[in-house]
């Protein structure tokens, strides 16, 4: 076995659809590692790991996904998490990340989008568990926010905020680019590394979650707004009385 692959444990029931995937994850490179309901999930993720990512099917035996992903993410906060669901509901999406997944793709879905998400979630968990021995950047701040990618803690107004791998390098990039509109598409090739014309909600719910950690009411927006038919603008230093309603 090669050492040098990047590890996948992936968590899907259905046997003909798990045998698609990790064969195209094994033509890709990857080191995949099957797992047919969620105790054996655990399991292995307790004896095998640490794994570079972990594709989780919601709807699994024994444990649910939801279940296997908050078990997880309470003791590792660097693994990537994929969340693999029929479940298109917005409600069920947003329960879905807030267990700590990085991200959610809802079946059925394209191969191509599907294999370029793993490529950059497992990319960003490498980078993540070996940040502490790179030089670069870790620390990024703007008006009343801070954030140390190498922690993954966020200081704002509402005190101090854990955030996942992903959640941490959205809020890099609207740190990065204070009071500027930022597109869905920019957001996604920053952040997921995917061009394109993609059909994705991944951008709005991530979005959604940062209001949930920053805002002091997230349905009425006073950091990070939205610019109709635009995308997103980041008002680190923004007065209450100058929000605008989402």
């Amino acid at each position: 076995m090669n050492s040098n692959k990047k590890k996948i444990l992936l968590v899907e029931d259905e046997p003909h659809l798990a045998f698609n995937i990790e064969y195209n994850l094994q033509l890709e490179g990857f080191n995949v590692t099957p797992a047919a309901n969620g105790l054996i999930a655990i399991e292995k993720w307790q004896q095998e790991g640490p794994y570079d990512l972990i594709i989780l099917d919601v709807m699994i035996p024994e444990m649910n996904g939801f279940e296997v992903a908050r078990k997880i993410r309470h003791k590792d906060i660097e693994t990537g998490i994929l969340l693999l669901t029929a479940r298109a509901a917005e409600k069920d999406i947003i329960e879905g990340l807030e267990t700590g997944a990085d991200d959610y793709m809802t079946k059925p879905f394209h191969l191509k989008e599907f294999i370029l998400r793993v490529k950059r979630m497992a990319a960003r968990s490498e980078i993540l568990k070996h940040s502490s021995t790179q030089n670069k950047r870790s620390q990024y701040s703007e008006g009343e926010f801070s954030l140390n990618i190498d922690s993954l803690e966020l200081r704002c107004p509402k005190g101090r905020v854990h955030l996942t791998a992903l959640e941490a390098d959205v809020m890099k990039e609207f740190l990065t680019n204070p009071h500027k509109v930022l597109s869905r598409q920019h957001l996604l090739e920053a952040v997921w590394g995917l061009k394109g014309r993609v059909e994705t909600r991944t951008v709005d719910n991530f979005v959604m979650r940062l209001r949930k950690h920053i805002e002091r009411d997230p349905s009425t927006p006073n950091f990070l707004e939205s610019v109709r038919g635009r995308g997103y603008r980041f008002n680190p230093r923004k007065k209450e009385e100058d929000s605008i309603e989402d």
